[in-house]
């Protein structure tokens, strides 16, 4: 089996990590294309493994998102077609033409609403042979190819099949265990789909860290440059070791969607701030159905900050959430170990696309 996977950012690393390994520990042939994203290329490079890096030309934006787009797709197609590969996989729109032009099937996982993600809806869903999104997605159906699973992306991470906390953590971080420490998440918002949209404001993240710190110590992990005052509070530790820091910490407070679901597969409470807020079907079954997360739009700050106050004050908050994580364990899947299937089958040749649905009478 020969795969292509196509990364554009560091959840796509974590996404795919596992299924890299197993398939390379196979014997299988994995090829891997990476986007110069936050630290994507760190990641990939504490694994050792061989990958081709697209660097980032010119300022964030359409224009520069889209030049990479094209230059991750002739660099797929060229493989394609000199290494004769099977399977492409990724959360990409260049995989889907890529694919079709070198005979290989394209696998677009994502988990993100179509109505948040127009760009890969319209140039990326139409090209690829199978869309593969968690069940939670209800209001979506993308026809026989459209694949459902019950989990999330995360799972194929940090499911207990995949992932054990490394509580050295804590003392590498110069904590006491049992000590309280919080982790802040600020991302750009630079991704085609976060053009136009908004998370914490710098005065809205001074103030979440100056009550956080009164309870305990506060770290920040920022995907760009952060004002003087919140310096000190920078995150210490290697890109490859934020798992393990999520894991411990007592809570995360940030406007990063993918650190959320992660924190709520590691049992870690949390509460985002961003106009994605009440638009995103995987995160709120996550709210609403297992309580492992809260959300709110940057004009709710207030209730933020309530919301916030309460879970300080809340005695044993985790253990509550180690309760909801066990329940929601017990309803979802292995996703790497899904994932792996799919390949095999597709590599020999089997038609995994949904049965037709007889006309109705």
């Amino acid at each position: 089996m020969r795969v292509l996977f196509d990364l554009l950012h560091p959840a796509h690393f974590h996404l795919f990590k596992n299924a890299i390994a197993e398939l390379q520990s196979q014997g299988h042939r994995v090829d891997i294309l990476a986007r110069q994203k936050d630290c994507l290329p760190q990641l990939l490079e504490s694994t050792g493994w061989e990958y081709t890096l697209i660097p980032r030309r010119g300022t964030a934006g359409l224009p520069t998102l889209a030049m990479e787009t094209l230059r991750a797709a002739w660099l797929a197609t060229q493989k394609g077609f000199r290494k004769k590969i099977d399977i492409m996989a990724g959360t990409s729109i260049s995989i889907g033409p890529a694919a079709r032009v070198c005979g290989a099937k394209a696998c677009i996982f994502e988990e993100d609403d179509a109505a948040v993600i127009p760009l890969m809806a319209r140039l990326g869903y139409p090209w690829a042979h199978y869309i593969i999104t968690p069940q939670w997605l209800t209001s979506e159906n993308h026809g026989r190819k459209h694949l459902t699973y019950p989990g999330f992306h995360e799972l194929a991470y940090l499911h207990p099949n995949r992932f054990r906390p490394e509580p050295s953590i804590v003392s590498d971080l110069g904590l006491r265990e049992g000590e309280r420490y919080f982790v802040v998440r600020l991302v750009a918002l630079k991704a085609h789909h976060d053009i136009g949209q908004k998370g914490l404001s710098t005065p809205q993240a001074c103030q979440i860290v100056e009550k956080l710190a009164a309870h305990g110590q506060v770290f920040i992990s920022a995907e760009s440059t952060v004002e003087p005052s919140l310096k000190p509070y920078l995150l210490p530790t290697a890109p490859e070791r934020m798992l393990d820091v999520l894991a411990f910490a007592d809570m995360l407070i940030g406007d990063s969607q993918t650190m959320s679901v992660e924190a709520a597969m590691l049992g870690t409470p949390s509460i985002r701030c961003n106009t994605f807020v009440g638009r995103l079907s995987v995160l709120k079954v996550l709210d609403e159905h297992w309580r492992l997360t809260a959300g709110f739009l940057p004009t709710e700050f207030d209730r933020l900050m309530n919301c916030l106050d309460e879970w300080l004050h809340t005695p044993n908050l985790k253990s509550q959430w180690k309760i909801r994580r066990e329940q929601m364990l017990r309803e979802c899947i292995d996703l790497t170990e899904w994932m792996l299937t799919l390949f095999a089958d597709l590599a020999a040749g089997k038609d995994r696309r949904q049965p037709k649905q007889e006309a109705k009478s």
